[in-house]
């Protein structure tokens, strides 16, 4: 009776419940990829229903390009003034300066207008507005400028590879102690359009265009249209400036960075019209103003029956 007392015990002790506690480590590589594409259509549909008699339309294009250059000035100390001058002028004033190297620089002017009537032309009968007795005025500006040339890469869709750098400007110049661009006392007191541009520094673009549009119209009970369009697309991109960061040789353990300094002081004030000023001092920028104006006049020809 004791021995199987004792084998009974052993046999319910091999039935008892196990607890056991575990710890499992898991590591996670999560890549997330995410392409967004926006495309944005606006389509804009202008009905007048009227029949112009005559219409005024001006267009101004400005495209500069600028790559594949290199500049090594070393020791060269440049500076640009355009000091007491400039002033007191009336109708259109342009003026491009540029101590530098390789700089595009542009104005462009654009007008267009049309007429009431011919001069001696005999006059409408009183009171009667004459079919297409409305004006059409159009202007349209465009600036394109580039500096460092990219071309598409079309054999990948990877984005950071989407372009292959072409031909870029490159900037390797030391040791010079200044270089200045200065416009002090000038450009003042002027009236109608006046476009200045200045660079004393490498391969810059810049340019200055006015594009107006403008039909005069009699007393014209059908008045006119005016549609003005701009468009500014500049790209700057894949070029090099290494003014302050060159290597010393054997024989010259000392390089003296580049000191800029543009200043406009007492200047571009107490004018009438359309002004626009350009300054640069540094290296491979684009600069613009671009302006683009259409206008109908009612009221500014001899009214019907009027010698």
């Amino acid at each position: 009776m004791g021995v199987a007392g004792c084998a009974l015990l052993i046999a319910n002790a091999a039935s008892a419940d196990v607890n056991i506690l575990a710890n499992i480590n898991k590591t996670k590589d999560i890549t997330v990829t995410e392409w967004i594409t926006i495309s944005k259509t606006v389509n804009l549909t202008a009905v007048v229903d009227i029949t112009p008699g005559k219409a005024a339309e001006a267009t101004g294009i400005v495209n500069q390009t600028n790559y594949d250059n290199e500049a090594c000035g070393n020791c060269a100390e440049k500076i640009d003034a355009i000091i007491d001058s400039i002033d007191g002028n009336t109708g259109l004033v342009n003026n491009n300066q540029s101590a530098g190297n390789m700089n595009n620089q542009g104005n462009a002017v654009s007008v267009a207008w049309d007429l009431d009537r011919p001069p001696g032309a005999p006059p409408p009968p009183p009171q009667v507005p004459a079919p297409g007795r409305s004006g059409f005025a159009n202007s349209s500006a465009d600036v394109d400028q580039k500096n460092g040339s990219f071309s598409p890469d079309e054999s990948t869709t990877d984005i950071q590879a989407a372009a292959v750098l072409g031909d870029p400007n490159i900037v390797d110049t030391i040791n010079l102690l200044f270089r200045d661009a200065i416009i002090s006392g000038s450009i003042n007191s002027n009236t109608g359009v006046v476009q200045v541009n200045q660079s004393v520094g490498n391969m810059n673009n810049q340019a200055n265009q006015f594009v107006l549009a403008v039909s005069l119209l009699g007393d014209s009970q059908q008045g006119g249209v005016a549609l003005s369009e701009a468009d500014l697309g500049q790209v700057t991109t894949g070029n090099y400036a290494q003014e302050s960061d060159n290597v010393p040789t054997s024989d010259d353990t000392t390089l003296v960075g580049i000191n800029k300094n543009t200043t406009i002081e007492n200047s571009i004030s107490f004018n009438t019209g359309v002004i626009g000023v350009n300054q640069s001092a540094g290296n491979m920028s684009n600069q613009a103003n671009n302006v683009s104006a259409a206008v109908v006049v009612v009221g500014s020809g001899s009214p019907p029956g009027a010698p």
